[in-house]
C-alpha cells in the first residue's frame, strides 16, 4: 500500500469512531454533541458560570474609551453609529452582517500605550493559539499597513465583526482570560455570536420575559425604567432584546455549536437571574448549563476559521461541491480530482458524505475528516 493510501485508511477509520453521519444540520448537531460527550466518557459536562460567559460585556452601547464612531450591540460587538438605527429596527437584520475578511489570512497588530509588557504577552499568546489551528498569520504592524488592528486596555471587552479599514480597536479588560481575548480576536476576525445564526430557533429558544427592559409594567424587575443594562443613544434606558438579534452573516456551515466560545452563556442580559436562552430538548439536558465556555476551542471553532482563513496546502472536498477551488467556499466535489489537486504534503479536509475514489494514489498528503463521518466509495 502507498503512502496516501496508508493516511487514507488510518485517517478515515480513526476519525469515524469519534465522529458522525451528517444528514441534516439538525441530525449533524445531535450526532456531534454524541460525540463530545463520548470523548468526555459520558461524564456530566462542567457547568458554565455565568458571570465568566459574560465577563467585561457593555452595560450600555457607549463606553467612555470606544472608538469614536461606533457603539455596541450584543454586549461586545462594536458596530458603526449610522447602522444602529437599523440594527434596533430589524429584528432578523437580513442585510446587516456582511463581513469583510482579512485578504491574504495577515492580519497586523499593534498595542495602545495603555497595555502593559504582561497583557501585550497575554495577547499575543491568544494570537498564537489562532495561529497553531488556524492559517491566520498576525503579525507587527509595519509602516505600509494600511489596515491593523490594535489592541487596547479598557473597561469592558469588545470588537468589531471583520475587517473595517483603517486601525480598529480591540477593547480588552479579561487580560487573564485566554478564550476571553480570542473570542474578541474571532469577532475581528468575522465571526458573529453562535446564537445569532438564523436558524437557531431549531436549537435555542430566546427568554424574551426574562431579558433588561423587556417587561412594559411600570416598576416591574424587567422594565427597562428599573433594570438599564441598555440604554440607546441618547441614554434612555431600553429593552436589551437587540442582543439578541439574529444576523445574516452568521454562518451555518456544519452544526449548531453548543460548545462555541462565540455562545452567549444561558443568562446572558437576565433581568431576574432567570435564563435568557434556553437549549432545546433535544440538546438541553448536555449542554443547557454548558453553553457559554470561556476555556477551549470548540471542534467547529477551530475547523470554521481554518476554513475561512487556510493553512498552506489545505484544500476541501464536500458532496455538491463545484469541483474546482477546493477552497472552504468553493470546495471540490469529487475526491480524485481532490485528492490530485491536494499539494505535496498538503491537507485535504473532507465533509461528511461519500465519494467515489478508491485507488492507487503515489503522494503523501493528509486526509482530514471535518465533523463527520467519510466514506470512499467505489
Amino acid at each position: 500500500m502507498n503512502k496516501l493510501c496508508t493516511l487514507i485508511s488510518l485517517s478515515i477509520t480513526l476519525l469515524t469512531q469519534t465522529t458522525f453521519a451528517q444528514d441534516s444540520r439538525e441530525a449533524a448537531t445531535t450526532e456531534y454533541m454524541d460525540a463530545i460527550a463520548q470523548r468526555a466518557g459520558n461524564r456530566t459536562l462542567s457547568p458554565v458560570d455565568s458571570a465568566i460567559a459574560s465577563e467585561g460585556m457593555s452595560n450600555g452601547l457607549q463606553p467612555d474609551d470606544l472608538t469614536p464612531g461606533y457603539v455596541i450591540v450584543d454586549g461586545d460587538i462594536q458596530i458603526r453609529a449610522e447602522e444602529l438605527e437599523s440594527f434596533l429596527a430589524n429584528p432578523a437584520r437580513a442585510v446587516f452582517g456582511t463581513v469583510n475578511y482579512w485578504g491574504g489570512s495577515t492580519v497586523p497588530y499593534d498595542f495602545a500605550a495603555n497595555v502593559n509588557a504582561t497583557n501585550q504577552q497575554n495577547a499575543i499568546n491568544a494570537m498564537n493559539a489562532i495561529s497553531a489551528l488556524t492559517g491566520v498569520v498576525f503579525r507587527v504592524r509595519l509602516g505600509g499597513d494600511a489596515d491593523w488592528i490594535r489592541f487596547n486596555a479598557s473597561t469592558f471587552n469588545n470588537s468589531p465583526v471583520g475587517r473595517q479599514g483603517g486601525q480598529q480597536i480591540i477593547n480588552i479588560v479579561s487580560w487573564g482570560t485566554q478564550i476571553i481575548i480570542v473570542h474578541e480576536i474571532y469577532h475581528s476576525l468575522g465571526f458573529w455570536h453562535e446564537q445569532s445564526a438564523p436558524d437557531r430557533g431549531t436549537y435555542v429558544t430566546i427568554n424574551s420575559g426574562n431579558i433588561c427592559g423587556s417587561s412594559t409594567v411600570p416598576g416591574n424587575p424587567c422594565n427597562a425604567a428599573v433594570c438599564n443594562l441598555c440604554v440607546d443613544g441618547a441614554g434612555t434606558p431600553i429593552s436589551c432584546a437587540f442582543n439578541f438579534n439574529i444576523t445574516a452573516g452568521a454562518g451555518l456551515w456544519g452544526p449548531y455549536d453548543f460548545d462555541s466560545f462565540m455562545h452567549y452563556g444561558r443568562t446572558a442580559f437576565t433581568c431576574n437571574g432567570g435564563d435568557t436562552i434556553t437549549v432545546n430538548p433535544t440538546w438541553n439536558a448536555q449542554w443547557q448549563s454548558g453553553i457559554g465556555q470561556r476555556t477551549h476551542f470548540s471542534l467547529i471553532d477551530e475547523l470554521s476559521c481554518r476554513g475561512i482563513y487556510p493553512k498552506v496546502g489545505d484544500r476541501w472536498l464536500r458532496v455538491g461541491g463545484s469541483g474546482s477551488g477546493g477552497t472552504f467556499f468553493n470546495p471540490f466535489g469529487g475526491f480524485s480530482t481532490a485528492v490530485l489537486f491536494t499539494p505535496l504534503n498538503g491537507t485535504l479536509l473532507i465533509d461528511p458524505g461519500t465519494y467515489s475514489g478508491v485507488g492507487t494514489y503515489t503522494e503523501a498528503k493528509t486526509l482530514r475528516a471535518t465533523f463527520g463521518t467519510v466514506t470512499i466509495g467505489s
